[in-house]
């Protein structure tokens, strides 16, 4: 049942009350009904967009999303130097005879240009340790972006239950406005007592004060959204009238997991961080070996006759107890611990697939209780009371009564079915098929 569905329920009963209680003419009632229908109609703001629009103005717009998306291309900037050649170098020197250093004369001059080699696989981890630091900023990104998403969906499914709420309320507000008339009525042919009009008044503010407290939560809640979408705090969100439409459609709580674990950003961001480290953990093991350069160029005595010069040499990993190793074992120490976490994570997913997947079940059967039972009953046993009111066998205050029954019952409705929506979305945050990253391709 959605919000438009519970206002035309609201206002049937409504011109059921107009229709049935009191003396006038049922024609003049159904005019007066239709009055209060457009009075409620012009109070409305302008409907919201879908949610699924919103989603792509989040995604288009967040300034948290954008962000991270520059942080994700700068990480692949990364990947190619990682494993470049370290830069080469220009070496000029003059030799001279200690002897005779007083003489102008040099012995030897020479301009050399030297390269560097590191160890044979060494660039090649480093590249892919930055590969892999890509790939987890990356899949930050794509959990960032679920987050948002969710985040939307929960505010869009809280905003609906404001609306529908609101709606509601509005449509009550003119039965005990039509009760109140009515009281008044019968106070002044002395049919009824004054109590009946003032109890009436009493729920007309009740009414309104709840009205302008909804109103004022569902203020901030439109900030949080506009937040999200990169918008002003003052951006209007307009009235939102229906949620979609949202199934599970696997049943067994296992076949969830599995999707979780599959598609989870985070476990792609732990995976991520396990083959950084695997890599690290081999560029450290590859530096136990040392690195090479090269060099050639050209010489000049004193009598300037030219000689070529070539070079050859190695850095010597000698002090190993005190460098290598303890690098070994730090980042020996730095793959289990990542393994771990990906351990723990795993299992923090299925613990809380499990619960989103309680809440849903719960949500679903209370929805269906909801529109098949408790509204049925408590508008049954408003009517009831209205009919034992006219006919003088029941008091005003069982009207009142069973009346806030109905009232909680079509609020409680909206609730259930936005907890039930914001479940699905906690659910597809986890399960929804992972983005493959062309960039990485």
């Amino acid at each position: 049942m959605r919000a438009g569905t519970i206002l035309r329920f609201a206002m049937s009963l409504v011109l059921l009350i107009l229709i049935f209680h009191g003396n006038g003419n049922p024609a003049d009632q159904w005019e007066d009904k239709t009055a209060l229908s457009s009075s409620a109609v012009t109070e409305e703001s302008t409907v919201a967009p879908a949610v699924d629009e919103l989603i792509v103005e989040a995604l288009e717009k967040s300034p948290a999303i954008l962000a991270f998306r520059s942080r994700v291309a700068a990480s692949r900037e990364l990947i190619e130097p990682a494993s470049a050649l370290p830069d080469p170098e220009l070496e000029f020197s003059l030799e001279e005879n200690i002897q005779s250093i007083s003489s102008p004369e040099f012995a030897r001059g020479e301009i050399l240009v030297k390269q560097g080699f590191p160890f044979p696989g060494k660039r090649s981890v480093l590249e892919k340790t930055a590969g892999a630091e890509s790939e987890m900023e990356y899949a930050g990104l794509v959990d960032m972006e679920r987050q948002i998403i969710r985040e939307v969906r929960t505010i869009y499914a809280g905003l609906y239950a404001f609306d529908s709420e609101t709606s509601t309320l509005a449509a009550a507000r003119e039965l005990v406005r039509t009760l109140e008339a009515a009281a008044a009525k019968r106070y002044s042919t002395g049919e009824g007592e004054q109590e009946s009009q003032l109890k009436a008044q009493i729920e007309l503010s009740r009414l309104t004060e709840r009205m302008n407290d909804i109103a004022a939560e569902r203020a901030a809640m439109a900030a949080g959204l506009n937040r999200l979408l990169g918008r002003t705090g003052s951006f209007p969100v307009g009235k939102v009238q229906e949620l979609p439409l949202v199934s599970i459609s696997h049943e067994d709580i296992e076949s969830l997991e599995e999707l979780a674990l599959a598609n989870s950003p985070d476990v792609f961001v732990k995976k991520a961080v396990v083959k950084s480290a695997e890599y690290r953990l081999e560029s450290a093991e590859l530096d136990f070996w040392p690195d090479f350069f090269a060099g050639a160029g050209m010489a000049f005595d004193s009598e300037y006759d030219p000689m070529a010069v070539v070079s050859f040499g190695m850095t010597l990993p000698v002090w190993q107890n005190s460098k290598q190793k303890p690098l070994k074992r730090a980042a020996g120490h730095k793959l289990a611990e990542a393994r771990k976490s990906l351990t723990e994570t795993e299992i923090a997913i299925s613990s809380e697939i499990a619960g989103l997947f309680a809440r849903w079940n719960r949500d679903q059967k209370q929805v269906r209780q909801y529109r098949d039972a408790i509204i049925p009953q408590t508008s049954a046993a408003l009517s009831s009371a209205r009919a034992s009111y006219i006919a003088g066998r029941a008091d005003f205050s069982v009207v009142i009564e069973d009346y806030n029954l109905w009232l909680d019952a079509l609020a409680q409705l909206a609730r259930r079915e936005s907890d039930r929506f914001i479940s699905w979305a906690g659910i597809d945050a986890y399960t929804a098929p992972f983005p493959l990253n062309k960039s990485a391709d």
